[in-house]
């Protein structure tokens, strides 16, 4: 929420703790440089350390501008939102958005989810092993129900769905007229780094639907070449 900021009350209730203590426990992120504090509607964000810590890894803002192109000639081709996501244990981090769609989404750059709750986040767990899976979605499974608003949400029905169709895709399943298409993007030990995918109305992204799985794909394995050159293609 580096636009929307928190409430205090709201970090509370998401991390399972009460005010006081996540009052005691933002005060040193803020003083740490972790956290900040909005003076406009004292909601808390991102503070500045963040960045700066973020500075020790090359490799990732390398990754993310490298890889820019690549998400906006996807955008330009789809007439969808784009999105880059990378993994991060058992959740994926949007490290990149490009284009526009017809409604409203609420992904944007910093965005966290839980794999299972995203087409790129699935598609990033379809290219793990089985027992890996299971176990991911499971601790997944768990998080996302803790949630009073995602309790509605079939996301066995999207893993099915996708497992079957071999990409990550979402149709209606968490907001009504939005659907969502994903490849995963691995690297050289063909282990799931990132992924790529792009959202929109139905119609946006299912109208003429393996034409746009082909560039999604397409795209996915062109980042592989580019960014992981050790990486065996064949077959893929």
């Amino acid at each position: 929420r580096r636009t929307m900021g928190w409430r205090l009350t709201d970090l509370a209730s998401q991390c399972n703790l009460d005010d006081s203590t996540a009052q005691r426990i933002m005060s040193c992120l803020v003083a740490l440089r972790l956290a900040q504090q909005r003076e406009k509607d004292r909601r808390y964000a991102p503070g500045p350390m963040l960045f700066e810590l973020a500075l020790s890894l090359p490799d990732h803002f390398a990754f993310q501008n490298a890889c820019h192109k690549n998400v906006e000639r996807l955008a330009k081709d789809t007439g969808c939102t784009t999105f880059l996501f990378l993994r991060s244990g058992n959740d994926s981090v949007c490290i990149d958005r490009c284009g526009k769609s017809s409604i409203q989404l609420i992904v944007d750059v910093g965005t966290r989810r839980p794999l299972a709750g995203s087409a790129t986040g699935i598609a990033m767990l379809l290219a793990l092993p089985p027992p890996e899976q299971r176990a991911i979605r499971q601790a997944n499974k768990k998080e996302l129900m803790s949630v009073t608003s995602h309790r509605h949400i079939s996301y066995d029905a999207m893993w099915k769905r996708s497992k079957l169709g071999g990409v990550g895709m979402i149709e209606e399943d968490i907001l009504p007229g939005m659907g969502s298409l994903g490849v995963a993007i691995l690297d050289a030990s063909k282990r799931p780094f990132a992924a790529i995918g792009f959202s929109g109305s139905m119609d946006e992204v299912f109208e003429d639907r393996t034409r746009k799985i082909a560039l999604l794909r397409a795209e996915a394995r062109k980042i592989e070449r580019e960014q992981f050159p050790l990486i065996n293609h064949q077959g893929v």
